[in-house]
C-alpha cells in the first residue's frame, strides 16, 4: 500500500488512509474483505485498478450491511474522529 501512497495506522494495522489535497481515501482490510471508502472518487477508482492488477476483486457496490463494521467503527474511533496515522 505504501508505494501506491497510503499510510498504514499505528494504532490499527488493518487501516491504511492517503491524504490528496483537502481529499482522503481510507482503506479497511479485514479477513479476505476490503473496505473502500472516502471522498475522492478519482482515487477510490485508481485503488481499485491497482488492487485488481495483484488481487482477483469483485466490487460488491455500496456497502449495506457488514458483520463486523461495528467492532472496525469502533476501533477507528479515538473520540476526536478517525485514528491518528
Amino acid at each position: 500500500m505504501r508505494k501506491f501512497g497510503y499510510r498504514q495506522s499505528n494504532s490499527d494495522h488493518t487501516l491504511f488512509l492517503k491524504h490528496r489535497q483537502s481529499k482522503v481515501t481510507t482503506l479497511i482490510v479485514y479477513e479476505d474483505d476490503m473496505i473502500i471508502t472516502g471522498d475522492d472518487a478519482e482515487d477510490i477508482s485508481r485503488l481499485q485498478e491497482q488492487l485488481s492488477t495483484e488481487f482477483e476483486m469483485k466490487n460488491l457496490g455500496g456497502l449495506k450491511a457488514y458483520s463486523s463494521l461495528k467492532e472496525i467503527c469502533t476501533r477507528l474511533i479515538d473520540g476526536s474522529g478517525i485514528t491518528r496515522v
